[in-house]
């Protein structure tokens, strides 16, 4: 199966396509709209009781997102979903394509595996 990059250009994020990259938009706009450069995770004590993750005593994981983002790949279905959102409208003074794109990332984060 093949996965589809990002790459950076002057601040700006981009999302491989079949067709080429496509802007999705500034990464610090990305991170505004994530809610920071930090995402934390809260995982309940059966969740963390699996050997793989490394939660902190009080169940929290903490990433980076401006390198989380810079260094994932995604599957087609995400892709032609991001594809599909208008770059031009706006939702507020982020584009749509952004404002998608980062709550498309949140859920992913927040399901914790369950997608």
């Amino acid at each position: 199966m093949k996965r589809y990059e990002t790459d950076v250009r002057d601040g700006v994020l981009f999302l491989e396509t079949d067709d080429g990259w496509i802007e999705i938009g500034s990464l610090d706009g990305i991170c505004e709209l994530i809610g920071g450069e930090t995402y934390v995770l809260e995982y309940d004590e059966q969740q963390r009781s699996v050997s793989w993750l490394d939660t902190d005593e009080e169940g929290k994981l903490s990433f980076d997102v401006r390198e989380t983002l810079t260094k994932m790949s995604y599957d087609q279905e995400f892709v032609a979903n991001i594809e599909s959102v208008d770059a031009d409208t706006m939702d507020g003074e982020y584009s749509m394509r952004a404002s998608v794109f980062a709550d498309l990332m949140t859920a992913i984060w927040e399901a914790k595996g369950d997608l």
